[in-house]
């Protein structure tokens, strides 16, 4: 059904004991455009039945630059973590090639962080690219991830 299904075994693996009986926790998958954040994501949720969000189909234009509309991602994340009864909570997949800033404007922490990186992948444009090396510097991903992945051919 997936393409790369035994590209994401690592990632099922590392996230069973973290999602094992369906608790409220968020898991955020970073990594540039392109290198395959949202197959990820689509896979992890098919696999664990559990929620996506795919943070690209949340931009809009504003002032001439692109921005997430925040105040709707957070309602979706909302519905399944902040439920008064914890047995109702339920995790949450979040994608975006700026995850972490997005989640530390709106409060939220990551319980899992999965890095993806794809030698592969085309090059942003010089714009996006400037503005990520920026969202790199001040969130450091790639550190701070709980699982490094590399999707490259090679």
């Amino acid at each position: 059904m997936f393409q790369n299904e035994r590209n994401y075994e690592p990632a099922v693996e590392a996230l069973k004991p973290a999602l094992h009986n369906l608790p409220g926790k968020i898991v955020a998958i970073t990594g540039l455009p392109g290198v395959g954040k949202t197959s990820l994501g689509r896979y992890l949720a098919y696999r664990f039945n559990v929620s996506l969000i795919e943070t690209d189909l949340f931009l809009r234009r504003a002032c001439g630059a692109m921005e997430h509309h925040e105040d709707l991602i957070d309602q979706v994340i909302g519905t399944r973590l902040d439920q008064e009864d914890p047995e109702r909570q339920r995790p949450v997949v979040i994608e975006g090639a700026t995850v972490l800033r997005l989640l530390d404007r709106l409060g939220r922490r990551p319980d899992f962080i999965i890095h993806v990186i794809n030698s592969d992948a085309p090059a942003s444009n010089p714009r996006l690219a400037k503005e990520l090396e920026g969202y790199d510097a001040e969130y450091t991903p790639a550190s701070a991830a709980d699982l490094f992945l590399d999707f490259s051919a090679s």
